[in-house]
């Protein structure tokens, strides 16, 4: 017995009339009156007295149209609640993180194109170990973090983690600047000049370019503070001034990007997810097309011959 016999019998109940009842269900009579004959060897005895002017309920009949109206009811509703659940907490999205400036908006292109029936959150926060704590306690699958060498993050037992790529931190002048003819400059000819930092949040590194130019003889005069990539491009154009910025798809006129002899400040760009999260099981290929990804936007567009000397590598996948 199956609850679409249940139906059944309440329609032929309500309608009075196996004719009708056919009409109800869009099959036809004979159908109805055979699949009627099954159910009601199935509840063991006759359902329905046929009349010539319809069909009445037997005493069993009332009592199995009593009890289906109530389970049929909480079956409906059960559907009805549960699908609203399911809309307002979809249990196959995808929940993505990442700080600011660590191509986060790369992985989101890139689990969109992967699982485009899979709804999709992004969680950015301010530091990696913000973003890290999200990871550990399950609040985000997938996620992105950069590390520097000098400052490592405290990744939590439950998260694995595997390296995109390693980029170098590259000196952006203004395209007129002195320097702006040599293929790699030292830290040291930068000794005069004011620099503008980026806000940490964007992956600016302050901390290790300033141990950095300290090993190479001076203390930055570090005059700009807290800003993001593009007001940094802005100050590099319109003063004296230079900033860090690292390899990205994203051409900035006026600004010339050269690489540090020695490559003394680099930064390995994560990607991290719980170890028993169920997405899981797509990172292997969130992975790959992640490479992909970067390369494509980093290498592309006549760029790989200015990048290949800085010292960028990408991992195998």
């Amino acid at each position: 017995m199956e609850l679409r016999h249940l139906h059944v019998v309440l329609t032929v109940a309500e309608a009075g009339s196996i004719s009708r009842a056919a009409s109800l269900l869009k099959i036809a009579q004979a159908g109805l009156t055979a699949q009627l004959r099954r159910i009601e060897r199935g509840f063991g005895g006759p359902l329905f007295l046929r009349r010539s002017d319809g069909v009445e309920l037997t005493e069993l009949g009332r009592h199995v149209v009593l009890r289906s109206r109530d389970l049929v009811e909480r079956f409906d509703d059960l559907l009805v609640t549960t699908r609203k659940l399911a809309a307002e907490h979809p249990g196959t999205g995808i929940r993505l993180g990442g700080v600011a400036g660590s191509l986060t908006p790369l992985l989101v292109g890139v689990v969109r194109s992967l699982l485009p029936t899979h709804p999709q959150t992004t969680h950015i926060e301010r530091s990696g170990d913000a973003v890290l704590e999200l990871v550990r306690t399950a609040k985000v699958d997938l996620a992105l973090v950069t590390e520097f060498p000098q400052s490592p993050l405290r990744i939590p037992e439950e998260v694995d983690y595997r390296t995109v790529v390693t980029e170098p931190m590259l000196v952006g002048i203004a395209s007129g600047h002195r320097l702006a003819g040599r293929g790699e400059v030292r830290l040291s000819e930068l000794a005069d000049e004011e620099w503008a930092v980026l806000d940490e949040c964007y992956g600016g590194g302050r901390l290790n370019l300033q141990l950095a130019c300290e090993a190479a003889g001076f203390t930055p005069r570090c005059a700009h503070f807290g800003v993001d990539p593009v007001s940094a491009a802005e100050l590099v154009r319109s003063a004296h001034t230079v900033a860090c910025f690292f390899p990205s798809g994203n051409d900035l006129p006026g600004v010339v990007l050269k690489p540090i002899v020695g490559n003394p400040v680099h930064r390995c760009v994560m990607l991290v997810w719980q170890r028993d999260c169920e997405a899981a099981e797509y990172v292997e290929d969130v992975y790959a097309a992640l490479l992909r990804a970067y390369q494509e936007r980093t290498w592309g567009h006549g760029r790989s011959a200015k990048l290949a000397a800085t010292g960028l590598t990408v991992a195998a996948s």
